[in-house]
């Protein structure tokens, strides 16, 4: 599995640097009088991020306490604290230190809401690996469907694309391949991701920022990353306020059995 946490050095910020940005999804910004100093985030991108900060001060006295978390919708510049010297006049200084994720801690799932397989109608394949799977499901809400490669995947639900990878090509049971896997994380309406793994090399087929529904292709699948074999593994999870991720049970539309919790060793069909 995939998932990226961002860890960043001790940083300073001052009145000649006012801004800095990270992987072209945030920009810490700051606006200074001559006895405070402001805090935002402006997010570059449409998703949210949930972040850790954390901050050594020098004659300054912040009004939250830190370290300080919280989310920030995409597209917005949030102010996040006031930084007040206590002693003006005299010399003050600050330097901050991030953690984040891609996510919203707040985000909490449709209740009812019913996902579509992720494959074209009329095909059927078998579930190799379900919810809590002893193999690598161990308290984790995943489905891996026995899937060759090169089979079309399609969103189980619309929303915006947020993070892709396809440059990896190998895939086998090597924990060396981890985190070498392709794959696409769309954002959902309500803030929760899923996360479609094991894709093909070159295969992704769509770009960051693409609004997608449910049924569009989004990539063809492959065998990348930590693999027994060619197979698609999909979860839908939330960002947590410890900037890990939480799995969601969630049930699909299949065409002869209804609305169901998908079992492994079972064959479905769209």
């Amino acid at each position: 599995m995939v998932f990226l946490l961002a860890i960043l050095s001790l940083v300073q910020i001052n009145r000649y640097n006012p801004v800095e940005c990270y992987d072209d999804t945030f920009c810490i910004e700051t606006e200074e009088t001559a006895t405070e100093v402001n805090v935002y985030v402006r997010s570059l991108v449409k998703w949210d991020v949930t972040m850790v900060l954390d901050m050594e001060l020098q004659n300054m006295r912040p009004d939250v306490d830190l370290p300080f978390t919280d989310s920030y919708s995409g597209e917005s510049r949030t102010k996040v604290l006031t930084l007040r010297v206590q002693e003006p006049g005299t010399r003050w200084a600050f330097e901050f230190s991030l953690r984040w994720i891609l996510g919203n801690f707040k985000a909490r799932h449709q209740q009812g809401h019913i996902y579509e397989l992720p494959y074209s109608e009329g095909r059927e394949f078998l579930v190799g690996q379900g919810f809590q799977g002893e193999a690598t499901h161990q308290g984790k809400y995943a489905i891996d469907w026995d899937m060759p490669v090169g089979t079309l995947v399609r969103a189980a639900r619309g929303g915006i694309v947020m993070e892709l990878a396809e440059n990896f090509t190998e895939g086998r049971p090597d924990v060396a391949l981890q985190a070498r896997a392709n794959y696409v994380k769309i954002k959902h309406e309500d803030g929760t991701i899923g996360n479609y793994v094991h894709l093909d090399h070159d295969g992704v087929r769509v770009r960051l920022g693409d609004a997608v529904k449910a049924g569009d292709v989004i990539a063809r699948s492959g065998n990348t990353g930590f693999s027994t074999g060619p197979h698609l593994h999909f979860e839908v999870y939330s960002a947590t306020r410890e900037l890990s991720r939480r799995t969601i049970p969630i049930e699909f539309k299949t065409r002869s059995r209804g609305v169901i919790s998908l079992e492994e060793g079972f064959y479905y069909r769209r």
